[in-house]
């Protein structure tokens, strides 16, 4: 990660002492870019950190990815330079340690008869987390959690969940998005319909190949159309020319009439 010449970033310090971590924060003055490096490794449930000069925002990613507890830092914190040294620290010892400076919220979250563990931590500068008030969980959950909202009976649940996982850019997220969308793993139509406007709309990657498929197979209408104008907005003109004469021959008019439409504005006047 590299940084323009002299900006102002904070500097985040952990000291171990004893059998406890003390976290230190200081303003300093950055005049050049620099690497930086990050060794971060969990142990049942004990985390070890060895950073130097790694911004705040990647370290808590790295540990997202590690624990499966959601890290949400504020949008100003993020690149905040962190230097640590941590050995075999609990989970909630580490991130407090690390935290020590900023203003938290620790959520600790229960299952069944299992105790409660720490599920996710909010992050922001000092001082500004006071009006602060929660927030669902689509918006901070980790893939997992969202994975598992997609077998709630309520549609309106799943709904928001694949939307989350869009939000998530992460590849798992993407491939769980996809298979709702061509109806591997949601059946309500109507879901499927939003999900597939609403990954047109947040730029979510859709091959001209899958888009194809769903003019060629789908069980429904509706979708074949809507893939018909996903193709006509993000495919190249030869992907959507192909769509568009394979759909001449649906069976359903509406379908036909999106294709012979189509096929008129890739013409043009002629």
């Amino acid at each position: 990660m590299r940084f323009g010449a002299a900006c102002v970033v904070g500097v985040v310090s952990v000291i171990p002492f004893g059998s406890s971590t003390a976290a230190q924060v200081h303003r300093v003055e950055q005049t050049s870019a620099r690497p930086y490096r990050m060794t971060v490794a969990l142990s049942g449930e004990r985390l070890t950190v060895q950073v130097q000069d790694v911004p705040l925002g990647v370290l808590l990613e790295e540990i997202s990815s590690r624990t499966g507890i959601a890290c949400v830092p504020a949008d100003g914190i993020r690149q905040e330079v962190v230097s640590a040294e941590l050995a075999s620290a609990t989970l909630g010892d580490a991130l407090r340690a690390l935290l020590d400076r900023y203003d938290t919220f620790f959520y600790y979250g229960a299952a069944g008869l299992a105790p409660s563990t720490l599920r996710a931590v909010w992050i922001y500068p000092q001082g500004a987390a006071a009006a602060l008030r929660p927030v669902p969980p689509e918006v901070w959950a980790g893939v997992d959690d969202l994975e598992a909202s997609l077998t709630d009976a309520n549609p309106k649940i799943r709904e928001r969940a694949y939307e989350a996982l869009m939000e998530q850019h992460s590849s798992r997220g993407r491939e769980l998005v996809l298979e709702a969308i061509r109806g591997a793993s949601e059946q309500d139509e109507g879901v499927r319909q939003r999900l597939l406007s609403a990954a047109v709309s947040k730029g979510v990657e859709l091959a001209s190949d899958f888009l194809l498929d769903l003019v060629r197979a789908d069980g429904s209408p509706e979708m074949r159309v809507m893939a018909l104008d996903a193709l006509a907005t993000t495919a190249s003109p030869d992907a959507t020319q192909q769509a568009a004469e394979t759909a001449l021959s649906d069976p359903v008019p509406t379908v036909r009439q999106k294709a012979v439409d189509i096929l008129a504005q890739l013409r043009g006047p002629e």
